[in-house]
């Protein structure tokens, strides 16, 4: 399993970018699990944002309560969105893909780590890192 880490871009347009540009790395889209892990300052407004959200979705639980979401193979869009929410509110957040192919991980808005055992896969992934300039760390 090859793992990398890079920093997030620092501006809000930026982190939308990457995001969207690691899931067309990604290939076709089947679904995913998106599990937050933690939101540090429990902020109103984005807890506002996100629990509106997922009503969308028909969830009514509160995030601490049901910190996982699991998206359908045509709510990719949607997905995309709450992994750039994540990295834009600083918050930890898991991306799972159900192929095994990949999983990400948000750290708190700083990092981004990519998990693959897909050389192919890897080098796509390290090329988005260095197309937006991003530190990638050792």
């Amino acid at each position: 399993m090859f793992r990398l880490q890079f920093e997030a871009p620092e501006y809000a347009r930026a982190q939308s970018a990457v995001v969207r540009w690691l899931f067309r790395t990604f290939g076709k889209f089947d679904g995913a699990l998106v599990v937050f892990s933690d939101w540090p300052l429990y902020e109103p407004d984005e807890m506002a944002i996100i629990t509106g959200l997922r009503r969308g979705h028909g969830d009514r639980r509160n995030l601490i309560d049901a910190p996982g979401h699991l998206f359908g193979k045509h709510e990719e869009a949607e997905a995309i969105g709450h992994c750039y929410l994540a990295l834009l509110f600083g918050w930890n957040v898991y991306l799972y893909l159900p192929s095994g192919a990949v999983t990400v991980q948000f750290w708190e808005g700083d990092l981004v780590d990519v998990w693959t055992g897909d050389k192919q896969l890897e080098n796509s992934i390290r090329e988005v890192a260095e197309r937006f300039h991003l530190q990638i760390k050792p």
